[in-house]
This record gives structure tokens, sequence and C-alpha cells, in this order.
């Protein structure tokens, strides 16, 4: 009995020893995973991870990167460089650190092949607490040009926004705006945009004389009669078009009506500077001559060869009152982010619409690439 055990035994350990030499031939990949110290997301590392959102109160998924949640099959991880500075750049190309800080948190000693449940995180740490909504209320540039409006949010939906301008008795003299906006919605320009007098000419020369709920009436009394400006000045008056060269441009006014007239001469040249997307653009206007009321010039820069030629007004007239709106309808989603994103975060709100949310994501771990450890 004790021999046939024994014989057991050895062909036991015999068919082992065979079966290891065999899978070694074959594979020996196999002991080195086997063996092998799984590698640890660090800050600074890169990773391939796939995942599954849900809103904590009530499990519902609201984003995955599979294209079939209920079996974890398809779709493509997601590329993650795992940095808290959105600004740095990722060291393994088409990583991105565009991720939540939970989420990087929660990711952060996950080892290759690990599935974790990462969550509740909370709105501070997921897309912001206040979630932009009609009631916010932010200050802007960006719907009279150049000057800052305090606005409210009176309609938003996912297609557009409408704006109200709020808080206009706390304005003193301000700068008048070279354009306000109309209708972003349209194609053509002069619907876009109004252009108001151009009472920008002048520095804090405007003030308000009337509030109604739907608009706001101005006045402007100018600051100079000679030498409107050091350079060369673009204004914009309606369809009407006017430089105004140092020098020779005078205004004249009366209770209601303000002037200004250029008279450059013939053959004169002026010169000046604007930044460009690589720089300083030198830039140089022609005189070629004025026919009535109408300066032809020739412009110029040291970047085109291609000369611009140009018809502008020598006088505009134009009144010392006008008309602001108080609301801005319609605004196409499109334009939100890009204008007034910033000025939105600035005040505290978040465009995103998981806003406010507590969130909880299952995540699996499938690749690591320590980064972290070659830049060092």
């Amino acid at each position: 009995m004790q021999t046939e055990k024994f014989a057991l035994i050895t062909l036991v350990v015999i068919v082992i020893a065979a079966l290891v030499i065999f899978l070694v031939a074959v594979n020996t990949n196999i002991f080195e995973n086997l063996f092998k110290e799984k590698l640890t997301i660090s800050e600074g590392d890169c990773a391939d991870v796939n995942y599954i959102g849900r809103y904590s109160l009530n499990n519902t998924i609201f984003e995955s990167s599979y294209s079939f949640t209920e079996n974890k099959s398809g779709g493509t991880p997601l590329k993650i460089f795992v940095s808290f500075d959105t600004n740095e750049t990722s060291p393994k190309t088409g990583y991105s650190s565009g991720m939540i800080e939970g989420f990087m948190e929660g990711i952060i000693g996950m080892q290759e092949g690990q599935t974790k449940i990462i969550g509740p995180i909370p709105p501070e740490k997921a897309y912001g607490v206040n979630k932009f909504s009609i009631g916010s209320i932010f200050t802007t540039e960006y719907l009279a040009f150049g000057m800052n409006q305090t606005v409210e949010v009176i309609n938003y939906t996912s297609e557009n926004l409408s704006l109200k301008w709020i808080n206009v008795e706390d304005i003193g003299n301000f700068t008048m705006p070279q354009l306000v906006i109309n209708d972003l919605n349209s194609l053509n320009e002069s619907d876009m945009v109004t252009y108001p007098p151009p009472y920008y000419i002048w520095e804090n020369s405007t003030h308000i004389i009337n509030i109604t709920d739907i608009n706001v009436t101005v006045t402007s009394t100018p600051t100079k009669s000679t030498n409107l400006s050091d350079v060369v000045k673009d204004v914009r008056y309606g369809e009407k078009q006017m430089l105004i060269f140092p020098g020779v441009s005078t205004a004249s006014w009366n209770d209601t009506m303000i002037t200004v007239e250029c008279a450059p001469s013939v053959g004169e040249n002026y010169t000046f500077q604007m930044e460009g997307y690589d720089g300083m653009i030198n830039i140089t206007v022609h005189i070629n001559n004025i026919t009535g009321d109408i300066i032809n010039v020739t412009i110029t820069n040291d970047l085109s060869p291609e000369p611009t030629y140009l018809d502008v007004y020598k006088v505009l007239t134009f009144n010392r009152t006008f008309t602001l709106p108080r609301y801005y309808y319609n605004i196409p989603s499109m334009y939100i982010s890009y204008f007034y994103g910033e000025d939105i975060e600035k005040a505290g709100y978040s465009l995103s619409p998981l806003a406010g949310e507590s969130l909880t994501y299952e995540v699996t771990v499938e690749k690591v690439y320590k980064t972290s450890q070659e830049s060092n």
C-alpha cells in the first residue's frame, strides 16, 4: 500500500514538473505576470482606466467609458494624466488631466487590474457646488464691449441665454462701449451688434441720466476739443467709419449734438502699432485724396504685402444722448462658454450639468505608465 502511495506521489511530481517545463517553454510571460509586482498609480503617472459614473443619490448612470455598461464591454478606456494642475502638460501624448479632483484622489494608489468604487464625491470636489441657472449673477464686459456690467440670468436653456443688466444705479462716469450686442444669431453684422455714438473718444465722459426697467439713457460731455488722440483711432457710428488722426482732429458740441472733424493733409503718412498673434504689427495709413466728406486712404502693414484701400468719413455728427438696453435676449449656447465662461466661473458658478451633484465612480485600472518616475 505504501509503495503504491509513493508511486502515485512520484507520478504527480513528474506530471507537474513536465507541465512547468512545457509552460515555460511555451510562454514564460505567464510566470512573469504571476510573480511581478503590480504597478501602482502615483501623481504624475499616466493610466488607461475604464469607469462607470453614477449619481450618488439614486445610482443612475450619467456617463461611462464602456459602450455596454451591463457587461462592461466595448468602448475606449479613458487616457488620464494624474495631475491636479490642469495646465500641466502630460509626459505621454494623448493623456489629459481633465478629470475632477475627487476622481484623481480616488485613483491614486490603485494598482493595475484593480477595480474600486470611488465616492460619494461631494460637489466641491466634482463639478462645483453652484450650478449656473436662472437667478445667477455675474459681471462681464462682453455685452456692451469694454463696459463692465453686472447681469442676472432671466432665462437659461441648452440653446440660449437671456440676461438683464442690474445694479445700474451704482455706475458713475464711465467710458462708452464701442459696440453692444444685439442678435448674435444673425449672420448680418449690422443686426448682430449696435455701434453707439463714439463717446469712447473721451474716457469717462459718459453718465446715466435716466433708468427704466427696459433701458438706460446716457449723455456725454467731451473732455477736450483738440488733440483727440495720440494715435490713429478707428471710430464707428452706425454704417459710418472714421479714422481720427493725431494732431488734426477736433470736436465741437452744443446742448444736443457733437461733431468730430478730421483734416489730414493729402500725401501724409500716419504710422502706429497693433498687437497681432505673433507680436506687434507696424501699420501705415497713407492719405490718398479727400473728396467732399470722404477721405480715401491706403493701409499697409509689415506682415502683408497687399494694401487695403478704404473710404472713411471726414466729419461725424451724433447726438449727445443715447439709450442702452437692459435686456440681452437669446444669446446662443455656442457663445456662452467662449464669451462668458471665465466671468461665470469667477462669480462662483459652474456651467456643468453635473454641478451640485455628489458622484460615484466604479473604476478599473487597465494599464499604468510610471511617467512620474521617468520625469525624475
